[in-house]
């Protein structure tokens, strides 16, 4: 078990210095464009802002070094959405939390007010409902998971004259869960919005992961009302699309044998007519299988599959490992300030899926004591603190190691304990100005 804890922990090492390195990569690229004159809409400095997160974010990373190796224990980042560091420390914090809680959850608890009116909540919100005068019912609701994602009909112009359309694609999934189709199938679950580029403009779309009520052909009926809803309420008057052809009414009924030729009929050809709906899956070298075990590492690898899009920038970061900085450099107060992500129906409010979370001390693991094998003699630990660039992997066993020219660059703490280590880190670093 040590082992495998003491390999994690090279493997994660190795990972921090490498997004590191794309950081100072994507950085070096912006400044390099800008030189050039590249035409910037930066309200309030948004570019300085972002070369200078992505150039200081994880200076401050807290290793602990004993007479056997070292280890990474926690790092300061800078929590932009689009530093690298920070989307793979979210997506690793979002595991942590979603593991936790479907141990505890695989059944929703079912509850109704004075009146009779029923709802439906997770065990971590019950008492609350009950101190509010909710009565519980012996119900246990079970539920299955569903990854839907969600287009509009877009062009070079956007969508409703709207090139970017953050806001305007969620009130339309807002307004969507108020009607009593959607309600009747899920009970909650939580979205992220994620843009794309290509020959088409922008495409703004969205993922979501469902708790969908169990039942006969659940997927389909789901993906029939869902349908008819979204295309309602994603008309564009501006489409060039004015009637369907045969191609794409074939490409409507793929996938949901409930779809008829009447039900394309009441479609509006200017509004959306594909939507992805699918029960969780994991992929292996290209091979899809279905999670269908409760609790199973493959319904897990799904759940994390579906969320993992929310914390993928792939706008930024293209196939070829080449950024488009002219479209950071665009995007950047488009997107500013704006929340990509949220939870509703049940998970409304369920705090311990919070994505933002700063707390350094949750990165840290005790680990047991080293001890030398011959003597017996534990072995004392000395913390430092490093950028992730003077540290790198060595041999096959990816033990973790010190550049040579790092020597100058570190600052030793006193703590004698790990915990102690992140608490003088925590008062050491002056969150304004992070450089080492």
């Amino acid at each position: 078990m040590e082992a495998e804890r003491v390999q994690a922990n090279r493997k994660r090492s190795k990972r921090l210095s490498f997004l590191k390195k794309q950081n100072v990569m994507l950085a070096k690229e912006i400044d390099r464009n800008l030189k050039k004159g590249i035409s910037v809409e930066d309200a309030g400095g948004l570019v300085p802002k972002l070369v200078k997160n992505l150039k200081t974010c994880a200076n401050y990373t807290l290793y602990g070094e004993t007479g056997k190796h070292i280890r990474l224990i926690t790092s300061i980042t800078c929590n932009h959405k689009l530093c690298f560091i920070c989307n793979w420390s979210r997506q690793k914090k979002i595991r942590r939390k979603y593991f936790k809680w479907f141990e505890n959850n695989k059944t929703l608890c079912k509850i109704s007010d004075s009146i009779l009116n029923i709802k439906y909540c997770t065990h971590a919100q019950l008492n609350d409902y009950l101190n509010k005068g909710f009565k519980l019912h012996t119900d246990k609701i079970e539920y299955d998971l569903m990854h839907l994602t969600l287009t509009v009909p877009h062009s070079v112009n956007g969508w409703r004259g709207n090139k970017v359309y953050f806001s305007e694609i969620m009130q339309a999934f807002n307004e969507m869960r108020h009607f009593d189709e959607w309600k009747n199938f899920v009970y909650g679950g939580e979205y992220g919005v994620e843009t794309t580029k290509n020959d088409s403009g922008y495409h703004t779309h969205i993922h979501s992961l469902v708790f969908v009520k169990k039942g006969t052909q659940n997927r389909n009926l789901l993906h029939y009302e869902v349908l008819r809803l979204w295309n309602k309420l994603t008309v564009d008057k501006e489409a060039e699309r004015t009637a369907f052809d045969d191609n794409q009414r074939i490409a409507i009924k793929k996938g949901n044998k409930l779809i008829t030729n009447d039900f394309i009929d009441k479609l509006n050809p200017q509004g959306a007519t594909l939507i992805g709906l699918t029960c969780l899956y994991t992929t292996t070298n290209g091979v899809k299988s279905h999670s269908k075990e409760w609790g199973s590492d493959a319904m897990l690898k799904g759940v994390m599959e579906t969320i993992s899009y929310h914390f993928k920038p792939q706008l930024f970061n293209t196939s070829d490992r080449t950024f488009d900085v002219e479209t950071i450099i665009d995007m950047l107060p488009k997107a500013h300030g704006k929340v990509l992500y949220r939870k509703f129906g049940v998970l409304h409010g369920e705090k311990s899926l919070n994505v933002k979370d700063n707390t350094l001390i949750e990165d840290f693991e005790e680990t047991t004591e080293d001890v030398d094998e011959e003597t017996g003699e534990v072995f004392d630990t000395q913390y430092f603190i490093t950028n992730p660039l003077n540290i790198y992997s060595k041999g096959t066993n990816m033990e973790i190691a010190l550049s040579n020219r790092a020597d100058t660059r570190i600052r030793v703490l006193r703590a004698r304990s790990g915990r102690e280590a992140v608490q003088e880190l925590n008062g050491l670093v002056d969150k304004k100005n992070i450089n080492i």
